[in-house]
């Protein structure tokens, strides 16, 4: 009974993810937290502060999806969050604003993969009322770059 119960929920969320953003000092390897404690240059960030989505992707190991949750990382247009590999690589950086209507996610799983390693898409407000801005990143050679953006109407 566990076996089918097992295979059925592989079945069910391979290819539709759950993403969660869970306490980094939780979820990660030690020495991946300290790697990418060392790369931001602030002498104050609270690793108790920061959240992670962690992303397992077909044999190319996992990705790390980082919220600093630190003012010293966030300016007028939001705040920094990195996208980094098992081995501690930087494989994207950008500022969103996670203040977003109840029905969007700021960074979602997309279907395709490219070189093993799923796209992101990456949801924000705009300037224009109820105009959301939605980017899909994916993976080339070594780094995630913005491929297609599409706007969508949201009500708030």
């Amino acid at each position: 009974m566990t076996l089918t119960v097992s295979t059925l929920y592989k079945r069910l969320f391979q290819n539709h993810p759950i993403t969660t953003w869970e306490n980094a000092d939780e979820v990660i390897p030690k020495s991946l937290i300290k790697k990418v404690v060392t790369k931001k240059f602030t002498r104050y960030l609270d690793i108790s502060s920061i959240k992670v989505m962690q992303i397992s992707s077909n044999a190319s190991g996992n990705l790390y999806i980082f919220d600093y949750g630190s003012p010293q990382l966030c300016g007028a247009g939001g705040c920094l969050y990195s996208v980094y590999n098992s081995d501690g690589n930087t494989l994207l950086e950008f500022i969103a604003n996670p203040k977003l209507p109840k029905s969007q996610k700021l960074i979602k799983i997309g279907v395709n993969v490219n070189q093993g390693f799923p796209c992101l898409n990456i949801t924000q407000m705009t300037d224009t009322d109820k105009l959301l801005s939605q980017t899909e990143f994916c993976y080339q050679n070594g780094n995630y770059v913005p491929l297609n953006k599409n706007f969508i109407t949201e009500k708030k």
